[in-house]
């Protein structure tokens, strides 16, 4: 979705700038693990494909949703629903897809959005049916679509979805998601919102932007419990070259811009491609830093404030310092935030943090030990990990390239601070 390099789609440099503290004592459990039996039949094989990252959303009631490949199961992908040491079936390669036809695969877009009440939106491609692929939402055993390529698309004359990604699903049902219109021989990136049974452009490319000039691209939306959508943008014309943005109801506003002051002095060069937003409207996100003291950090924009969660060579817990973020930041409902990190000179070389209000812990790092046996040896290509509203982090083990260490989904829940 980026252009001109505004967009980040790679990692930042960067480091900590919150106060680092000792590791607590954390309880992690495996949420999955490669070779257990997949339910309906075969086992879990691995849960990423064409080298993107596993992300393994977890809601307020520690439940937690992931894709995976099986081995001599029913279909060979699928997502899945872990519920303590319950396993469930989401939808599988093979299943029947609303309107005709079967869902053939997960892969192109592998990462799921489920809410608090284990509801599950996700985007799979379709065969032999009416549309080529679409947008689930997966509820009490029932399947739903929410849009399919073929459809018209509201808001834009003459538009027709061609493509959809990236599902963002909230407490009220609502689902948000990033969708490719075909129009006459041209295509635009455009940004939609389904609320009941209504579908609603949010903002599209060629639509003007907040602070001049005309939205050219989009990164992937969220959105929280109010309906907030919130998005990075990139934009061409006479104005900013782009920045994040915040779409309530019909109004769409620029909350932080490419050139804007940072509070570690400089300028905002580039923002990630995702971003994320709680409840309370704070937005995370990464960003890379021009005519600053540091490179690149990761910030939460908090009731129209900027504040540094973590930035280039600050101390880590445990020694050393960061030397890259993941590839965004992931929050809670009480604004904190969750990353992963390279380390340089510590006692890791890659561990997933939480930033608190009490300052840096580390949640788990190459080298730990592993309640499922053996120590985690590696997070796979894409280190990323996800919070849930109540602070419980989720992460991706993976073998190293020669084949050691276990594969599989953790849940950790970190100690707080009183």
């Amino acid at each position: 979705m980026s252009r001109g390099g505004f967009l980040l789609s790679g990692v930042l440099a960067g480091c900590v700038a919150a106060p680092a503290l000792a590791s607590p004592a954390v309880r992690v459990r495996p949420a999955v693990l490669a070779g257990q039996p997949a339910p309906g039949g075969g086992t879990f094989e691995h849960f990423s494909i064409e080298a993107q990252p596993v992300l393994a959303p977890v809601n307020g009631r520690g439940q937690v949703v992931f894709f995976a490949t099986l081995l001599r199961g029913s279909g060979g992908e699928g997502l899945f629903l872990a519920s303590g040491d319950r396993i469930t079936r989401v939808a599988v390669e093979g299943d029947r897809a609303p309107g005709g036809g079967t869902l053939s695969g997960f892969g192109k877009h592998p990462i799921p959005s489920m809410n608090d009440a284990g509801a599950v939106a996700f985007a799979a491609a379709v065969s032999r049916g009416r549309t080529v692929e679409g947008i689930f939402v997966a509820s009490g055993g029932r399947l739903r679509a929410i849009a399919v390529a073929g459809e018209a698309a509201p808001g834009i004359p003459g538009g027709t979805l061609a493509g959809v990604e990236a599902p963002v699903l909230n407490n009220r049902g609502e689902v948000a998601f990033l969708a490719t219109v075909r129009r006459g021989r041209e295509s635009v990136e455009a940004i939609y919102l389904r609320t009941g049974v209504r579908l609603k452009k949010v903002v599209s490319q060629g639509d003007p932007a907040p602070a001049g000039g005309t939205f050219a691209a989009f990164g992937p939306p969220t959105m929280n419990n109010s309906g907030l959508v919130a998005f990075g943008a990139v934009v061409e014309g006479r104005a900013v070259p782009g920045g994040l943005f915040l779409a309530e109801g019909d109004a769409v506003r620029m909350v932080v811009g490419a050139g804007d002051s940072t509070p570690l002095g400089g300028i905002f060069a580039k923002f990630s491609e995702r971003i994320a937003l709680n409840d309370a409207g704070t937005i995370a996100f990464n960003a890379t830093l021009k005519d600053a003291p540091v490179m690149g950090a990761l910030f939460a924009l908090e009731r129209g404030r900027l504040r540094t969660v973590a930035a280039l060579g600050r101390p880590a817990p445990d020694g050393g310092v960061l030397a890259h973020f993941g590839l965004w930041p992931s929050l809670a409902a009480d604004g904190a935030v969750a990353f992963t990190a390279a380390v340089d000179g510590g006692a890791t070389t890659v561990a997933v943090f939480l930033v608190t209000a009490a300052g840096l812990r580390r949640v788990a790092g190459v080298g730990d030990a592993l309640p499922s046996g053996g120590r985690l040896a590696s997070f796979g290509l894409y280190p990323i990990a996800a919070v849930g509203h109540t602070g419980a982090v989720t992460f991706a083990t993976a073998p190293t390239a020669t084949g050691e260490g276990t594969e599989g989904i953790f849940v950790a829940e970190p100690a707080r601070a009183p």
